[in-house]
């Protein structure tokens, strides 16, 4: 399974051009213990690799003393992520704790002249996007909350939409009730992924490359 944190960039015409000379000029550093490698850029998009040092311990068992000790290790972590000038948005490919270490180090080479903001996924557009768009999709799954049962008893539930054949309505109905929708979308392949409201992103399929078309097929809600 991966991940998608996708965040909102607010540019100016300086800004954008700041950020698109600039970021070449940070490359992995030992003495820093992180950097950027910048694998393509255009006008439209900058796919990047975030490299960070990081240093994890093990037990090692040592022949010459017959007991075990500690061993430190260090290795390269590297997490994906681009910048889309087009939907100006901060796509990363990780989890929570390395998407904090794109947007501080981002920060930090552009001074903070860039805000970075949170984005919410607007579920029911994206469906209708796909629905527009002509992307064959299933809706599989939606999680609601606020949710009244009955005698005023109100919680969070689970619906199983597979096999229900108005499971639009269900999302126009509580579209503001909505926290995920599961969907499977075939394109030239197909994938399962989950849509969160807060604008975080799984798909469950072990994806080597994510390119830049798939990204904005699967970010129309934003």
């Amino acid at each position: 399974m991966k991940s998608i944190i996708v965040k909102k960039l607010l540019f100016s015409s300086e800004t954008k051009s700041l950020l698109s000379n600039q970021i070449g000029n940070y490359e992995f550093s030992p003495e820093t213990g992180e950097g950027i490698r910048v694998v393509s850029q255009n006008k439209e998009y900058i796919f990047c690799h975030y490299l960070i040092e990081t240093i994890y311990s093990e037990d090692t068992y040592n022949l010459d003393t017959n007991e075990f000790e500690e061993v430190e290790y260090k290795r390269i972590e590297l997490v994906p992520f681009f910048i889309d000038f087009e939907q100006e948005t901060l796509d990363i490919i990780g989890n929570k704790q390395t998407a904090m270490k794109v947007i501080e180090f981002l920060g930090k080479i552009t001074e903070y002249k860039i805000a970075i903001s949170d984005t919410q996924i607007n579920l029911l557009k994206l469906v209708e996007s796909c629905k527009t768009n002509k992307v064959v999709f299933a809706l599989t799954k939606v999680k609601i909350v606020d949710y009244t049962f009955f005698d005023n008893i109100i919680g969070e539930c689970v619906l199983d939409l597979s096999d229900y054949p108005k499971a639009l309505d269900v999302l126009r109905k509580f579209q503001k009730q909505i926290v995920y929708v599961s969907i499977i979308i075939t394109a030239n392949e197909t994938y399962s992924l989950t849509f969160h409201q807060s604008g975080y992103i799984s798909i469950y399929k072990d994806i080597e490359d994510i390119d830049i078309d798939f990204l904005r097929l699967i970010k129309q809600g934003t």
